[in-house]
């Protein structure tokens, strides 16, 4: 095994975890209950040393998927490089306004979205097809002139993001990945083997003690073959519950690391 944490346990449980509401028969769910979305009113505090982030306003956009589904996002500010936020469930794309805002100051584009059935997007939700959703908002990116795309997502909308950055259509274009708290598989939406096919840096963040995506983090990382890294804390937080709480600071750090190292020319 590659990974310095401990040996991958309970595969079994990827199987047989269920999360409610329409989970389908052997796919394993991320969380056993909801996680509120962080509290929005103040962006994530950047690491000792960052530049503070002045708020930037997120201007409504939208684009349409493959399938007809009209997705509504919020693009914050502008740059050659643009990094593309991915919600959790059960939350919508306000969970990440906060830090979208703080990527922005630093000279980033930010797109958030809501996918089919959350927010202001609506309709039905049909997690299995989510990844439909964000390859309309890196489509949408590359057609506004961004250069760079770095893909960010909490939970299901982390294994969406794997399962995007595997797609031919966007060599070259995504740079890198950051799959965080990401299962393997939730109602439908499988990226097993999706990881093997990605070549551009990938980061994996899980909480040691957050179940499913903890052990899918191990499964994805042994399985990767371009550059990796992954980033475990102590407790349980899920997604984007670790932009607030004792280890946000870290959290954020890191992300700004991450995007530093592949998403400048």
């Amino acid at each position: 095994m590659k990974s310095a944490g401990p040996a991958l346990v309970a595969v079994l449980a990827l199987l047989l975890a269920a999360c409610g509401g329409g989970n389908e028969v052997g796919v394993a769910s991320p969380i056993t209950s909801p996680v509120a979305s962080p509290t929005l009113a103040a962006p994530a505090t950047l690491a000792p040393g960052q530049p503070t982030a002045t708020p930037v306003t997120g201007t409504p956009v939208s684009f349409t998927t493959e399938d007809n589904v009209t997705i509504q996002g919020r693009l914050f500010g502008s740059g050659n490089t643009a990094v593309v936020f991915a919600h959790m469930y059960p939350n919508d794309q306000r969970a990440w306004w906060g830090f979208a805002s703080e990527v922005a100051a630093q000279g980033y584009a930010a797109l958030t979205f809501d996918f089919r059935g959350y927010g202001e997007t609506g309709g039905s939700k049909d997690v299995a097809h989510i990844d439909r959703d964000l390859i309309a908002a890196v489509r949408y990116l590359r057609e506004s002139g961004h250069e760079r795309v770095i893909l960010v997502g909490a939970s299901m909308g982390g294994t969406a993001a794997l399962k995007v950055a595997a797609r031919g259509e966007f060599k070259g274009l995504v740079v890198g990945v950051v799959a965080v708290s990401a299962p393997q598989a939730f109602q439908g939406l499988v990226a097993v083997d999706d990881v093997p096919n990605i070549k551009v840096p990938l980061l994996f963040v899980a909480s040691e003690g957050d179940g499913v995506a903890f052990n899918s983090l191990e499964a994805f990382y042994d399985s990767a073959t371009g550059p990796e890294q992954q980033q475990v804390y102590p407790g349980d937080a899920h997604g984007t519950a670790l932009l607030e709480g004792e280890h946000a600071v870290e959290f954020n750090a890191l992300l700004f690391d991450f995007f530093r190292s592949v998403g400048l020319p």
